[in-house]
Formats: structure tokens, C-alpha cells, sequence
């Protein structure tokens, strides 16, 4: 199936796109933070998928790094579709607007966009994601997919090849079976290939859409762990396997996606350094630890080299990893979404890093998993750390993993970074969480590794 882009104002009136506009914001996958008002900018639609439009619509004006959204969009006569169904948006110009992230027309699209399978027989979208929209598709099952296809809906499309495009592609290409299998991905026409009169969008890719093999008897790895936690269930077999997973994947990304770089030393501490500052000044709870905070930085300044740098995971936490069915039969751990903060520029969340940041990001995922689920037991989460840990450290390779004295004082640096930022987050949204990773960094600060 070929795409067509072609101006705002084509085939959507302006009702429809000032329906969208109002309904947009929202959502759980619109940027938060902005105030600006969604503006249309382009339209992308296939002559297979008449009614199917997906609306790209500008937040601001047409400088370079405006974020841009998309909203697919279904049109049907106007009367079809009840008010209160979810995926309608509204009517307007005699069409009932339904949203296409819910709508099997516009699954169908980038499916055969994707030149897989279109059956959209029980397919679903997974209701709660906040960054993007995912679809479940049990009946699309191209070969690598014998259990269905998942189809991720990038709610923010930016210039430049997207990592959740690149990365599952390269890792399933060597051979890595700690990820779901990429299957294929959707993206705008090259400029090239625009029609006559079409918006030129430069040499840029544009990623809409990505599609991967459908992982069965899957449950979410946060959701599992505060299930262990509320059933006073340890969870420590499980955070090992987890950690293991996790050094393949640092393993794996350094043969498929190789970098040569290095740590500069003195700027990744300042950088360290102008966080921990901003965390301080926006969340007083954090004043009585200012001086431990920056002695902490200061043991990891005295300890640091120029440690290699690596393409790593960026976001890592419980959520990101699923435990279900692998490729090759067996129950195991699965890693997914590699796409970083959706509203940065693809350059920074691409930039190499050092794996360890992961590892951080993990661990403080655990004791967000004892509070939510309500472990009685208090080391619970201290013990899930610790295995995790101790299955990552066994399985990385020795000649690439960093001395141990470095190693432990840049672990304790970046978690404590994580949780200084935690606390920010928790301040600003959720007051009554703060006390997580408060205690975190009074750990930390204390004297404790991790």
C-alpha cells in the first residue's frame, strides 16, 4: 500500500480538524506541559483505505523541533456510531469522527502500510499507555508472528529514523531473543516520492508506525512485581532472570549498533551536578540532604574514567519489560520500547550513554514496586535489587564492564540521580508518593550502595 501526503485542509474541513483540536489535549498521549494549540499541518491518507485520514497536526508554529502529533482519523457517514462510544471523537460537516487508534479501518491501514497481514479480527488497543497507542492483533500473523502482531501507534512523530523503529530492527537482525520480534514499520514518503504539489518534508524519515511480534501469556513487569509484593511473594528469581536479560541486551547493543566514544568525565559529573542543583531548588524536602547529595558527586568525580559509551535502553524500568512466552517457547523476560522521551529530539535520545544508567533506572523501579503493591516485608524491594544486580554482574562480560570501584560509584550516582528527579516528579503530581523516593535518597546519601 502506498501513502499520499498532501496538504492540511485536503480531505478534513476545518470542523472536523477544530473537533480534533479541542478533543486532542485530552488525551493520555498529548504532550503535557503545553500550552499551545494543535494546528493542522498534513494530512496522510491511501487510496485502498478510503475514510482513513491521519492527521499531522503542528504544536506552535513551523520552526524546526516543533513537536508534531498524530491523529489518525476514521470518517463515516454522519449517524454512525454512537455518542458514547469511545472512539468517537464527535460529528461534524455530516461525518461521525472516530478515532483511529481504536478504529480497525485505521489498523488496517498501517498494517498493509507495513505490508503485513491486515486482520483485524479481535484486535484491541491497550487502554492506559500515555505516550503512545498500542493494538493488540491476534489474527495478523505474518511469519515470525505465530501469535499475532502488536502495533505500536506513534502518538509524536519526529524527524529523523525513530529508536523504537532502528533498535528492535538491529537487535532482531542479530539474532536477540530478549525483544519482541520487529516485524516491520510505517513511514511518511520520502520527499522524492511526494506527488507533484505535495509538502516536501526533506531527507528526514518519519516514523508512524512500528509492528512486532505479539508476546503471548504476557504480563507487564510492574504489574507482576506488585502482585509479588501485595502476596508477600519474593521476587528475587525473577529480578535475577531480569538482570540477565538486561546485560544481553547491553551485550547485544554493542555488537548491532556499535559507537566509539568515550566518557568525558568532567562534563558528565557537571551535568550531574546542574540536576542535582535544579532537583534541590525545586523540592524543599531535598534541602536537609544538599551537602550529603554533593558528596556523592564528588566521590564519583574522584572515581571516574573515561568509561566507554554504548547505545543503551534510555528509559528503563518494570514497565518495559514483559514476562511471557519467548521466541523460542520458553517463559522468560522481554524488553520493549526503546524510544526515550517521546518529546526530545531523536539526536539526544539516541546519544550513547553508559549501560549502567539502565541498571539504575531498573533498580529504582523495584521499590516503587514494593510501595505500590504494599510489601510488608522490608527488604522486599532491597532483595529484588540486589538479585537483579547479581544476575546482571554474572552475565555481562567482564573485559567490558568498568572496575568495581567505578562501577558501584557511578551506580550510586545515576540511582541517585533517578531519585532526585523522582522526587521533583513526585512533588509537582503526586505529593503522597514523594515518601518512595525521598527514602531512596536518604539511603543513598546515607552511606547505602544503591
Amino acid at each position: 500500500m502506498s501513502l499520499t501526503v498532501s496538504p492540511a485542509g485536503t480531505h478534513l474541513p476545518p470542523a472536523v480538524t477544530d473537533l480534533v483540536a479541542a478533543w486532542a489535549p485530552g488525551r493520555r498521549w498529548y504532550p503535557g506541559g503545553t500550552t499551545a494549540t494543535p494546528r493542522p499541518w498534513l494530512e496522510v491518507s491511501s487510496e485502498d483505505a478510503p475514510g482513513v485520514v491521519v492527521a499531522l497536526l503542528r504544536l506552535g508554529d513551523a520552526t524546526p523541533g516543533t513537536t508534531v502529533l498524530q491523529v489518525p482519523l476514521v470518517l463515516s457517514p454522519a449517524g454512525s456510531g454512537a455518542d458514547d462510544d469511545a472512539g468517537v471523537i464527535g460529528r461534524a460537516t455530516g461525518f461521525t469522527v472516530h478515532d483511529g487508534g481504536t478504529h480497525p479501518d485505521a489498523w488496517a491501514l498501517y498494517l498493509r502500510a507495513a505490508s503485513l497481514p491486515a486482520d483485524t479480527t479481535g484486535g484491541r488497543a491497550i487502554c492506559g499507555e500515555q505516550s503512545n497507542t498500542s493494538v493488540i492483533l491476534p489474527a495478523a500473523r505474518p511469519d515470525g508472528a505465530p501469535h499475532g502482531t502488536m502495533l505500536k501507534i506513534l502518538r509524536t512523530v519526529a524527524a529523523g529514523a525513530h529508536p523504537d523503529v532502528v533498535v528492535p530492527q538491529a537487535l532482531t537482525g542479530a539474532g536477540f531473543t530478549g525483544t519482541p520480534r520487529f516485524l516491520g514499520a510505517v513511514e511518511l514518503p520520502a520527499a522524492s516520492a511526494s506527488p507533484p504539489g505535495a509538502p516536501q518534508l526533506g531527507p528526514a524519515t518519519h516514523h508512524l508506525a512500528v509492528a512486532a511480534a505479539l508476546v503471548p501469556d504476557a504480563h507487564d513487569g510492574f504489574e507482576l512485581a506488585c502482585a509479588h509484593a501485595r502476596e508477600h511473594r519474593p521476587f528475587d528469581a525473577l529480578a535475577a532472570d531480569l538482570g540477565a536479560v538486561v546485560a544481553r541486551l547491553h551485550a547485544a547493543l554493542r555488537e548491532c549498533l556499535p559507537v566509539h566514544a568515550r566518557l568525558d568525565p568532567a562534563a558528565f559529573v557537571g551535568g550531574l551536578h546542574r540536576r542535582a542543583d535544579a532537583a534541590l531548588d525545586a523540592a524543599p524536602a531535598l534541602a536537609p540532604h544538599a551537602t550529603a547529595v554533593r558528596r556523592v558527586l564528588a566521590d564519583l568525580q574522584e572515581h571516574l574514567t573515561a568509561l566507554p559509551l554504548q547505545r543503551i535502553h534510555g528509559d528503563l524500568h518494570l514497565g518495559q519489560a514483559l514476562h511471557g512466552t519467548g521466541p523460542d517457547g520458553v517463559g522468560g523476560w522481554q524488553l520493549l520500547d526503546f524510544e526515550g522521551e517521546p518529546q526530545r529530539p531523536v539526536a539526544e535520545r539516541t546519544a550513547p550513554d553508559l549501560p549502567v544508567r539502565d541498571v539504575a533506572g531498573m533498580l529504582r523501579s523495584f521499590d516503587y514496586a514494593a510501595a505500590v503493591g504494599g510489601a510488608t516485608d522490608p527488604a522486599w524491594a532491597t532483595n529484588a535489587q540486589q538479585a537483579f544486580l547479581d544476575g546482571y554482574r554474572a552475565t555481562i562480560d567482564a573485559n567490558t564492564a568498568p572496575t568495581t570501584a567505578a562501577d558501584d560509584a557511578v551506580l550510586r550516582a545515576l540511582v541517585l540521580d533517578k531519585a532526585l528527579y523522582e522526587v521533583v516528579y513526585e512533588t509537582r503530581q503526586r505529593p503522597h508518593w514523594v515518601h518512595i523516593p525521598l527514602a531512596a535518597v536518604e539511603r543513598i546519601v546515607g552511606g547505602a550502595s544503591v
